[in-house]
């Protein structure tokens, strides 16, 4: 047997790389990596050098390189072919990361959004002011009150949230839209349509102009939204406000909760100046 002065057992190798001594076994079998002699006792024995090996190939394989890829290249290896993979994965790793980037803020928006629901209560009306917002808007007649409604404008409605990946990969939810007439009226069975808050400017979209928005907060089923409009038409008139446009309803908690009397649907209503909201 060989002096075993720098070389490592699979064991060793593989705990230096946390790796399971399985894994080394497999890359022997496969032929992608293999030791650099076996003892008597059919152990196996790697050098210090081919630690960085190793290395290299686990490298490979974090950026997603199947083993048969891998495989191929260290046969040949040379430089216009790892400038290739490097182009290639660098691309992929880009993408990865915006990916991320875009789940972390929505995930962010989704936990402040949270945050803000421990803050309101049921029947909070208060004057917001908001920045300028690009809505996706698409007219439907909801019924909240019978299935047969909905299941009528189930094609929009697919339609609307199909729309609405395609013009941006981060959004505020779906939400629906109620006319300011019907508000008035009290009818609130048949809703407008449906809209969703889209991060950039975009043809097709709706610009919610920036300014003073009367907003009210309903905690608790469908039942009591009319409440709440009533009480916005009345703050409005005790603010002298002039309310234009459309109601906007959406729902802040849905993603985290079990029981329908903890929902908390936020309603918003334009009260800038004497300039009607043109859709």
């Amino acid at each position: 047997m060989k002096n075993r002065a720098g070389y490592f057992t699979t064991g060793e190798l593989a705990g230096l790389h946390h790796l399971n001594k399985r894994t080394l076994h497999y890359y022997d079998e496969i032929g992608i990596f293999s030791p650099s002699f076996k003892g008597e006792n059919e152990y196996r024995y790697y050098t210090y050098e081919q630690s960085m090996e190793l290395e290299h190939i686990l490298a490979l394989r974090e950026l997603g390189m199947s083993i048969e890829e891998i495989k191929a290249y260290l046969h040949h290896p040379n430089k216009e072919d790892f400038q290739k993979i490097a182009d290639v994965k660098m691309l992929e790793i880009d993408q990865t990361i915006a990916r991320l980037k875009r789940l972390k803020m929505i995930v962010k928006q989704k936990s402040e959004m949270l945050s803000f629901c421990d803050e309101v209560y049921h029947s909070k009306i208060e004057i917001v002011e908001l920045p300028k917002r690009y809505f996706l808007m698409t007219p439907l007649s909801i019924s909240f009150q019978t299935q047969e409604n909905l299941s009528d404008d189930s094609n929009p409605i697919l339609e609307h949230l199909e729309k609405s990946w395609e013009l941006s990969a981060y959004k505020k939810g779906c939400g629906s839209y109620l006319s300011l007439e019907k508000v008035r009226q009290k009818e609130f069975a048949v809703y407008d349509g449906l809209f969703t808050q889209i991060d950039k400017k975009r043809k097709s979209l709706t610009v919610m102009p920036e300014g003073n928005y009367v907003r009210g907060f309903c905690i608790g089923g469908w039942d009591k939204i009319a409440g709440i409009y009533e009480k916005i038409l009345r703050f409005a008139d005790s603010q002298n406000l002039y309310l234009s446009g459309f109601a906007f309803e959406s729902g802040l908690n849905e993603f985290a909760i079990s029981k329908e009397e903890e929902y908390v649907t936020q309603i918003e209503i334009f009260c800038g100046n004497k300039t009607e909201i043109t859709f």
